[in-house]
């Protein structure tokens, strides 16, 4: 799906994984690559919450936590960003019963809802992608058990510019 300039450019992108308790413990984060080549992760659960690290203006990319684990763009810095995965794993390292909905939101409410169907397993899923093509947002529902770290999962959609201090968390 394409976004439009004005869709692509206003507000925030609120990705948001609403899944029931029953099926595991789902974590949500994204890897990112900004215009200048600077690329790392945001994650909730890792305390990586802003993005990019230690700028003192707006952050790009925020991670928290309500209901659900979410992840929220500003697009009003929208021109600086070259492109995002949105990915889900275990928070415990145990199987997950990949089942529920990645719900994005635009500024002006729209939804777009991505079936959650995958087998159950313990490795990383790549939930959507989001591809800026001339200052228009084209998000990809992925669906993919990539790996079975998040470092893995990042290098298999060519995240390979990031340093890792482990396979969970790059050094920025």
């Amino acid at each position: 799906m394409t976004l439009t300039r004005l869709q692509s450019g206003i507000g925030t992108l609120l990705f948001e994984a609403v899944t029931a308790a029953s099926i595991g413990d789902v974590r949500l984060g994204c890897a990112y690559q900004l215009r200048s080549g600077r690329s790392s992760t945001v994650q909730h659960s890792a305390d990586r919450r802003t993005a990019p690290p230690g700028e003192t203006r707006r952050p790009i990319l925020l991670a928290q936590r309500q209901q659900f684990e979410r992840v929220e763009v500003d697009l009003r810095q929208s021109p600086e960003l070259e492109r995002l995965v949105i990915f889900g794993f275990s928070g415990n390292e145990a199987d997950i019963r990949w089942a529920g909905t990645l719900v994005v939101t635009t500024f002006g409410g729209a939804r777009i809802e991505l079936p959650i169907e995958l087998p159950p397993s313990n490795a990383v899923a790549v939930l959507a992608s989001v591809y800026n093509l001339r200052g228009e947002f084209v998000l990809r529902s992925e669906m993919d058990l990539v790996g079975r770290t998040i470092q893995e999962a990042c290098r298999g959609y060519g995240f390979d510019r990031i340093t890792w201090l482990d396979e969970s968390h790059p050094v920025d």
